[in-house]
Formats: C-alpha cells, sequence, structure tokens
C-alpha cells in the first residue's frame, strides 16, 4: 500500500473514535452541569455551559499553533497520537471533578494537550498534489462526521442507562483506541531537523509570523474566526434550546422515559450535521477544487447568516429542525473549505502549522462564540431569550461572508503578478484565481 493510502486508512478510523467520543458527552454537558452540581437557576446555567464547553476550545486556540510547528519539526504521527493519549487521560478525570471550576479546569487542560485533528490532516495530505487536497480533506471530514453522528446517541443511550459518568469513562477509551490505531498502522519518514537549525521555540515563531505576514492568510483566518463566532454561538446551548422548545413527538412516543426523549431529540441537530457531512462534504471539497475555496467559503457564510436569522423566528421543535437540516448542509462545508484555502497558500514544510492556525481560528469561535451567545441569550433583564443570539449569530456569519469575497477579489487582482517557483506564491494560483 503507498503511504499515502496507507495513512488515509490509519487516519480516517482515528478520527472517526476521537469524534465519536468527545461527541458522545458535548451535546449534553449542560444537563451534566446541571445535574451533577445542581444548578438550577437558567441564567447561571447558561452561563456554566458556555463557559465549560469553551474552556477547551478556547486554551487549544492558543496551544494549537505550538503543537503544529512542533509536529512540521518532529513528526506528525507523534503529535496525533499524543494529543489522542492527552485528550484520553483528561476525559477520564472530568467525573471526578467535584465542583464546576474542577470541570472548568479539567477542560482547559484538554485543550491545552489536544489538538489532534491538524497533525491527521497534515499527515495524509503530505503526500496527496495539492490539486487534490480539497477532496483529500473533505474524506477526513467525513470521518469526522461519522463520528459526530454516532457519538450523540453512544451519548444518549450510555447516559440514560449507565449514567452520565460513564459518558466520560466510553470517550476515553474511544480516543485511547484511536491512539492504538495510529501507533500501529500510520507510517512516517523520521523528520530530522537541520543541523545548526533554530531551537523550537525560535523556529515556530519564524513559522508563525512569516505565515502571517502573507495577507491573504492573516485576513482569511481573521475571517475565519467572525464565521466560527457566529456559527458556533448556539452550540453548547442546543441542549437547552430544544428543552424549551420540547422533544420531537415522535422520539417520545418511542421513549420510555420523557428524559430519554429529551436527550434523544438534543441528539438530531447535532447528528443531522454528521449526516450532512457525510452527503455534502465531498461535494465541498469538489467546488473548491474547481471554483476556489475562498469564493465558496464566502458563499457559504452568507447562507450561514440567512438560515441563523430563520432560527429566531421558529416557534416548534418540528420548525427548528428543518431549518438545523439546511444550517447543516452549508456548516458541513466549512472545515474542508477553510482548509483548503490556507493549503493551496503555504509551503509544504509549514502546513501543519498552517492547518493548526486554521484549527486556532476555530477553537476560538468554538470558546468565545459560546461566551458571547450565553451572555446576548441572558441579557439584563434576568430571563434567557435565545432569539437575540440566533440575530447576532447571522450578521457575524454575513460580515464574515462579505469578508471573504472582498478579499478573494483582492487576492485574484494581485494573483497574476506572484509568479516565481515559490510553492507558496504558486498555490496562491490555485484557487480559482485565489
Amino acid at each position: 500500500m503507498q503511504p499515502e493510502a496507507r495513512n488515509f486508512h490509519a487516519v480516517w478510523p482515528s478520527l472517526l473514535a476521537t469524534s465519536m467520543g468527545l461527541m458522545a458527552f458535548l451535546p449534553t454537558l449542560p444537563l451534566y452541569v446541571k445535574e451533577r452540581f445542581h444548578v438550577d437557576d437558567p441564567v447561571e446555567l447558561t452561563f456554566l455551559a458556555g463557559l465549560i464547553y469553551g474552556a477547551a476550545p478556547f486554551s487549544a486556540a492558543i496551544a494549537g499553533p505550538f503543537w503544529g510547528a512542533l509536529g512540521d519539526r518532529l513528526g506528525k504521527k507523534p503529535m496525533a497520537i499524543r494529543a489522542n493519549v492527552a485528550i484520553a487521560i483528561t476525559t477520564a478525570l472530568m467525573p471526578f471533578a467535584p465542583t464546576p471550576m474542577w470541570l472548568l479546569a479539567m477542560r482547559a487542560l484538554q485543550g491545552v494537550l489536544a489538538g489532534y485533528v491538524a497533525p491527521a490532516m497534515a499527515l495524509v495530505t503530505a503526500g496527496a498534489g495539492r490539486e487534490r487536497h480539497g477532496e483529500v480533506i473533505a474524506r477526513l471530514q467525513v470521518a469526522m462526521a461519522t463520528g459526530s453522528f454516532l457519538g450523540p446517541y453512544v451519548g444518549a443511550e450510555v447516559g440514560f442507562w449507565s449514567g452520565r459518568a460513564w459518558v466520560f469513562w466510553v470517550a476515553s477509551a474511544l480516543s485511547l483506541a484511536a491512539a492504538v490505531q495510529l501507533h500501529c498502522r500510520a507510517h512516517e519518514e523520521p523528520v530530522v531537523p537541520p543541523p545548526g537549525g533554530p531551537s523550537v521555540l525560535r523556529g515556530f515563531g519564524r513559522a508563525f509570523l512569516g505565515l502571517l505576514r502573507q495577507p491573504v492568510v492573516a485576513w482569511l483566518l481573521v475571517a475565519l474566526v467572525v464565521l466560527r463566532l457566529g456559527s458556533n454561538m448556539l452550540d453548547p446551548l442546543l441542549a437547552l434550546v430544544v428543552r424549551e422548545l420540547g422533544a420531537l413527538p415522535l422520539l417520545v412516543e418511542w421513549s420510555v422515559d420523557p428524559a430519554l426523549a429529551l436527550d434523544r431529540t438534543i441528539a438530531v441537530p447535532f447528528a443531522m450535521l454528521a449526516l450532512a457531512q457525510w452527503v455534502c462534504t465531498r461535494w465541498w471539497g469538489r467546488m473548491a477544487d474547481r471554483h476556489g475555496p475562498l469564493r465558496c467559503l464566502g458563499l457559504l457564510a452568507l447562507g450561514l447568516g440567512a438560515l441563523h436569522a430563520t432560527t429566531a423566528c421558529v416557534g416548534t421543535i418540528g420548525q427548528f429542525l428543518w431549518v438545523r437540516a439546511g444550517t447543516a448542509c452549508l456548516m458541513a462545508g466549512s472545515m474542508t473549505l477553510a482548509y483548503a484555502a490556507v493549503s493551496k497558500r503555504v509551503a509544504d514544510g509549514h502546513r501543519t502549522l498552517a492547518f493548526a492556525m486554521v484549527q486556532s481560528c476555530i477553537q476560538l469561535g468554538l470558546s468565545l462564540g459560546p461566551l458571547l451567545g450565553a451572555r446576548v441569550a441572558a441579557g439584563a433583564s434576568g430571563g434567557v431569550d435565545f432569539q437575540r443570539a440566533f440575530l447576532l449569530a447571522a450578521s457575524l456569519c454575513a460580515l464574515a461572508g462579505v469578508g471573504m469575497l472582498v478579499l478573494r477579489a483582492v487576492a485574484g487582482r494581485g494573483a497574476p503578478a506572484t509568479g516565481g517557483e515559490d510553492p507558496v506564491r504558486e498555490a496562491g494560483r490555485g484557487d480559482g484565481a485565489a
């Protein structure tokens, strides 16, 4: 088996297992906080849920670029294994947290030590031509989608029949299995740092600043943060939104207990995103290779803005799930397009770092978005109004979409003048004239 194919078959199931484990406990994390720590005030619960949910992606956003640079220097496979082991250990410790602040600390530590997506994707794309990066990344996204689809249902069933603490331990076992899979099956030639080269921190600083000095890359990262702020504002609060709207009637009939019906309904909007990734992600990858990922990402962001504005107007669980289905079809392409847009603009030796920087932008949205969403939803009146948060999310997505289309137009005018043999510059032309 060729190295590219071998690594693909090693990474694909590892991404599936880790995603499944994380998505087993994340959708019902607000309910775990409510039951475990007896938080009855809805405003306090909304704030704590957003804070604990966002702690891991926030710390991961800060630490991620360092792990990415270390992966370029020491090897992508060791970094992917390290991240999965770290996720397994920290997740297993979470049920032992005696207070919400201890759970917050565990989530923050998990984020600092994690960062499994960037090295895993870089390991596979290293052997693929740039013209195929969109498709390859999309195929790996399908693995994560499969895990995201199965995870909420695994969490719902394990939590109901064995207790919510067992959901964390099942997630830990899945991450550990992913690490074993990578250790046994992934292949990477040993990375030998050049003699007399800079230290790890100095090399990281040079590479990091070098990427930020590319205007298109730098502004694209800013736009990604804005997009993810809007698109992820309500993710940790979806359980509370569904609880307010009520369980799906069909699931009420099929469940032995109203609490189980509610948990299963909470799993539905997360499973929709996974289903949409199965159906749409590879299509988005082909569109990226054909029309340019930056153009596609800008249009996608505008569509998300329109759908979030529509969500603010729904009044039943059925209406919410229909709009969520459309949102999921657009969200299915967001990560693939983001990685592809950056991948075509960086040199091969810095791809892990570039992917880690994209992941950091996504993580910033995942961490700060929920805090912003919780603050806006809570407001100053003492009640909770999710409509305000959806409208703000719509505005941020629309702003990001306009910014990306403007950036593409500016980059397209400058593309013919780049020329040269530099792969970063040559990649700048690969985005369908930016």
